[in-house]
């Protein structure tokens, strides 16, 4: 069973480990020990997940949890974006020994009716396309693309896509 809670201070070295997941190998990687090892500290690439009550919470956003059998598996947050009503979705993470088993589908659906009920009407985020099992995931629980940036010194296109939230 998926459970969804709120992020607690006991869980981020864990969330740490998994912020950085998709940049080390396959990001399906099944052979991924469940629990994670606790990560020493958080990861530079994502400084708000240091304290995320203060980066994410404050603002007015959220982090959510996915737990299966007593370990955190998944996370995934918004926080309200430079347009007014829209939330930015951040921080989408599924452990990979655990895809494609409904975590993403439950925290997604939590961090939509959450933002939902904060007043937000549509809900935005980014992916590139070097993950194109994350861009598949985000039409699935659908979002539609709503545009491309690329730069020079990047690898990868950014993908932006958009959905509208129902209160």
């Amino acid at each position: 069973m998926i459970t969804i809670t709120t992020v607690r201070t006991t869980d981020l070295p864990v969330l740490w480990a998994m912020a950085v997941l998709p940049h080390h190998g396959a990001t399906a990687d099944a052979s991924v020990p469940i629990p994670l090892p606790a990560a020493g500290g958080p990861p530079a690439e994502f400084p708000d997940l240091a304290d995320p009550t203060a980066s994410l919470l404050e603002a007015g956003g959220s982090l959510l949890v996915a737990e299966v059998n007593g370990h955190l598996v998944g996370m995934a947050g918004f926080r309200p974006s430079e347009r007014p009503a829209r939330a930015e979705v951040v921080h989408v993470r599924v452990h990979p020994a655990l895809r494609r088993r409904g975590v993403g589908r439950s925290l997604m659906a939590a961090v939509e009716t959450e933002a939902a009920q904060r007043g937000f009407t549509e809900a935005w985020l980014d992916t590139a396309t070097n993950m194109p099992e994350a861009m598949a995931f985000y039409e699935g629980v659908g979002y539609a693309e709503v545009g491309r940036e690329s730069r020079s010194e990047w690898q990868w296109t950014l993908v932006y896509y958009l959905k509208k939230l129902t209160p």
